[in-house]
């Protein structure tokens, strides 16, 4: 070790060097890399014409049948499994008769029609639903009592 002018010792200072060509190594490699990806075509995207256009009737149909997965009966795509949410499908149906009171005299003929039917079609089977709980929620207190 180096002494200062105080009569110190300093400590020797080492510089390791083979970490800089580790790393300008691993740079020219990942550019190489690079550069031969860039080569490859890019992989074929699925081309956008295979989903339907966007129409009022796909629109609701979307929320009708969002609608009969809250009511258990079609499967969740994401759970694979028939779960009753009324309070969700409440709120969809709610959504859907709000859509027809705003959009009142600005659909064509068939859309009003198919909002209205799809209306009483989710409120005839969310009535059933709701019954079905009070029923099975009723049999249950019974049980409990006796």
């Amino acid at each position: 070790m180096q002494e200062d002018s105080e009569g110190k010792e300093e400590p020797k200072l080492h510089v390791d060097e083979d970490w800089k060509k580790s790393v300008a190594d691993e740079k020219a490699k990942q550019r190489q890399e690079d550069q031969q990806g860039r080569r490859q075509p890019a992989p074929e995207r699925e081309e956008p014409s295979t989903l339907p256009q966007p129409t009022m009737k796909v629109f609701l149909a979307g929320l009708w049948h969002q609608t009969l997965i809250a009511l258990g009966e079609v499967e969740d795509p994401v759970t694979g499994k028939k779960e009753k949410h009324p309070a969700e499908a409440a709120y969809l149906i709610d959504t859907i008769a709000m859509l027809q009171e705003k959009t009142k005299g600005n659909l064509a003929g068939d859309e009003s029609s198919y909002i209205q039917s799809i209306l009483t079609d989710l409120r005839i089977r969310y009535v059933r639903v709701a019954e079905q709980s009070s029923k099975a929620s009723g049999e249950e207190e019974g049980t409990q009592q006796s």
